[in-house]
């Protein structure tokens, strides 16, 4: 008993282990392997269909003759043991598309059916197979299945169909009566290939039942007969309702051949009405139709009589589409390739015949020419785009070529020649050239073809290579001191010549009453006898309001004194910035360096040449051995910046501390900004991790397996310390 409490305790505790194993054991999902299905090409393939719109097949559209070509009218009566000729006359609409196994049925005129199982070819005009023709023993309605001949064709698609029908009609009761010997035929047997090889003569005599003798019945054979031994039959009976019955009567005449003729001679009386059916061996055509023909004499003691009969076999047909092909025509520049629009050509045929006038290329260049009739064709350039030669060669060439009936061609066209232009600039009122003058180059139509072409120091501006054709020049800004003179400038490139142009600007007209200040240099002034307040600055001197008599001196450059009386000791420094003059009246002798003024108008007096300006005070100054150094300090000029002494530090990324480099495990704080510049994104992302630590040994990121295990070893020894206290 206390074992099994043991082996249960023990139980217990190994379930409970293996439930939390599996409890805690990492779950995933097992994919079965997958196979990729198979491939399977497709073939498309054209499903056949009755052609819509065909004509000349129906019944209504046939015509009839006898064997003997004699047309037969609608009151004809069509006998059964006759044959008669049908004939069509089909065609295809043109643009429609005839593909392998198309078909098209055609009809027999009431009254005629087919004589036999009949199947022939229908041929073009080169002797090609285009299609088939067929139709049952029995049946009116027959079919033409097509081919893939005409596939190639698309117009002018017509044909013939020739067959062999017979009658529908049963002789009279009467009729019987009205002959002695009669002889009719039809094929009766076919080779595997459905040609006939075998045909039934059928002769009959005594449809009245007179009592004759010596009946010898003579059958000459036509041409590709065989009599077939033992195969004649000869049956005895009587004509009724228009037909022949038998009574059961087998006669037994003697048959003889001699060459291709074949003799029957019958014994004693023959009383009754005869049918008499043998078989001969034919090789007929199979391509077409065939007719068997023979004679037939029978001798009696009524007398002799003579028939001829004939039977036919067969069909025939014709059918011809016109192949047409196409031609792609491409235009280019013969310098740069670049596609020709424009170009006009004609098209004509090998017999001189203009086919198509004024087909023009497109904006690639392109003519697209379709539905060409096999043939040789010529296509010649008449108008050629402008800017460009005329090309004379003519482009022959024949659909197909080599079996190809889509043809690529191409032609190039040369650019017309082309032609220099030189300009020439001149002053309109005196000869001289005028260099600076800018004018932009435009076509014909006023296009720009090239801008900002200034004159020389010549006055020229020279342009080479220019296509044949009208220019212009345009000034776009005239020389200094010269009126714009916008007028277009128009001319003609011509081949290989240049063109001289020439072209006049007039001089700006000056106002009345301005005066052109001369160009006068002045003298350096005197040391004045005041100190100058600024020397290096020199201001403008202006008209003195107590003496206005006197008119100031021209302005000139001014150099400043070389010595300051008042501080003879000490050059001056370099003037810096030289501030505008001022207008001193009451120290004339203290001028300033004068801008250039603009000269004003003046009013009735003409100005006259200053003179050379007084000198100030009584006494003339004594030049000092060292300037002074002035009361007012000239500013400096200014210098390059010093580099400072300290070199700015790159600010660093505001509200982020780099943490720096350390063993310590512990996570660098992060200050939260608005501005993410310069932050790599990557190392903010780690250092922002969660705190959650791992064990060093094995990276698990998580320890409650361990926990588990441990508190199941501990489990698993109170339970042992139980067991072994229970004991």
């Amino acid at each position: 008993m206390l074992k099994m409490k043991k082996s249960c305790l023990y139980l217990s505790l190994v379930g409970l282990v293996l439930a939390l194993f599996l409890f805690f054991m990492p779950s995933g999902s097992i994919q079965a392997a997958s196979t990729t299905g198979s491939t399977s090409i497709i073939t498309t393939t054209t499903t056949p269909r009755a052609i819509d719109g065909i004509t000349g097949l129906s019944s209504e559209d046939a015509t009839v003759t006898d064997m003997n070509g004699n047309p037969i009218s609608p009151t004809d009566n069509l006998y059964s043991w006759l044959n008669f000729n049908v004939n069509y006359n089909w065609s295809i609409p043109d643009n429609i598309q005839i593909n392998d196994g198309d078909t098209n049925d055609f009809e027999l005129p009431n009254g005629l059916v087919a004589n036999g199982d009949l199947s022939f070819p229908i041929y073009n005009s080169s002797g090609t197979v285009i299609g088939t023709g067929t139709i049952k023993n029995g049946s009116s309605t027959g079919t033409i299945t097509f081919n893939s001949a005409l596939s190639n064709t698309t117009y002018n698609r017509k044909g013939t169909l020739h067959l062999i029908a017979k009658g529908t009609e049963s002789n009279t009761a009467n009729e019987g009566q009205n002959w002695m010997f009669n002889k009719v035929g039809w094929v009766a047997g076919y080779d595997q290939n459905g040609i006939p090889n075998e045909l039934t003569w059928n002769i009959a005599f005594n449809p009245n039942e007179h009592d004759l003798t010596g009946v010898v019945i003579t059958d000459t054979l036509g041409p590709n007969q065989t009599y077939v031994p033992d195969s004649l039959n000869a049956i005895g009976g009587s004509y009724q309702s228009g037909g022949f019955v038998s009574n059961g009567t087998q006669l037994h005449p003697t048959v003889t051949t001699s060459g291709n003729q074949v003799i029957i001679t019958f014994p004693g009386t023959v009383s009754t009405a005869v049918d008499i059916y043998y078989r001969v061996k034919v090789s007929p055509n199979a391509d077409g139709t065939t007719t068997w023909s023979n004679n037939a004499t029978m001798a009696s003691s009524e007398g002799s009589y003579n028939v001829g009969a004939q039977t036919s076999w067969g069909g025939s047909g014709t059918g011809d589409g016109s192949e047409v092909g196409s031609i792609v025509f491409k235009k280019t520049d013969s310098v740069t390739g670049a596609a020709l629009p424009g170009a006009e050509y004609k098209l004509v045929d090998s017999t001189g015949n203009v086919l198509m006038t004024n087909v023009t290329t497109d904006s690639t260049g392109t003519i697209n020419i379709k539905n060409l009739p096999l043939g040789t064709y010529t296509l010649t350039e008449v108008k050629a785009p402008e800017g460009y030669m005329l090309n004379p060669d003519p482009i022959t060439f024949t659909v197909p070529d080599n079996g190809n009936l889509n043809l690529s061609l191409s032609q190039t066209d040369e650019p017309i020649g082309k032609g220099n232009v030189v300009l020439t600039k001149s002053d309109s009122t005196v000869n001289k050239l005028l260099p600076g003058a800018v004018f932009n180059l435009l076509d014909g139509e006023g296009n720009i073809v090239q801008s900002d072409l200034t004159t020389d120091e010549n006055g020229q501006i020279a342009l080479t290579d220019l296509p044949v054709g009208s220019y212009s020049f345009v000034e776009t800004k005239a020389p200094e001191g010269y009126e714009l003179n916008s007028e277009p400038i128009k001319f003609e490139i011509t081949l290989n010549n240049t063109t001289d142009v020439s072209a006049e600007d007039t001089p700006i007209s000056e106002e009345p009453g301005t005066v052109t200040p001369p160009d006068i240099v002045p003298s350096e002034p005197e040391n004045p006898g005041t100190n100058p307040e600024e020397p290096g600055t020199t201001e403008p001197p202006v008209t003195n309001p107590e003496n206005p008599g006197t008119s100031p001196e021209e302005p000139g450059t001014t150099e400043p004194p070389v010595t300051n009386p008042e501080n003879p000791g000490t050059s001056p420094e370099e003037p810096g910035t030289i501030e505008p003059p001022v207008t001193n009246p009451e120290n004339p002798g203290n001028q300033e360096a004068p801008q250039e003024p603009e000269p004003e108008i003046p009013g009735t007096t003409n100005p006259v040449t200053p003179s050379e300006p007084e000198k100030p005070g009584t006494t003339n100054p004594v030049i000092p051995s060292e300037p002074e150094v002035p009361s007012v300090t000239n500013p400096v000029a200014p210098v390059k910046p010093e580099i400072p002494g300290t070199k700015p530090v790159i600010p660093e990324f505001p509200g982020v501390t780099v943490p720096s480099t350390s063993t310590s495990s512990t996570t660098p704080s992060t200050t939260t900004s608005s501005s993410n510049v310069g932050t790599n994104t990557s190392s903010a992302t780690s250092q922002n991790t969660s705190s959650k630590k791992t064990f060093p040994q094995t990276g698990n990121a998580s320890g409650l397996m361990l926990i588990l295990m441990g508190l199941l070893i501990f489990m698993f020894l109170i339970i042992k310390r139980i067991i072994k206290r229970t004991n």
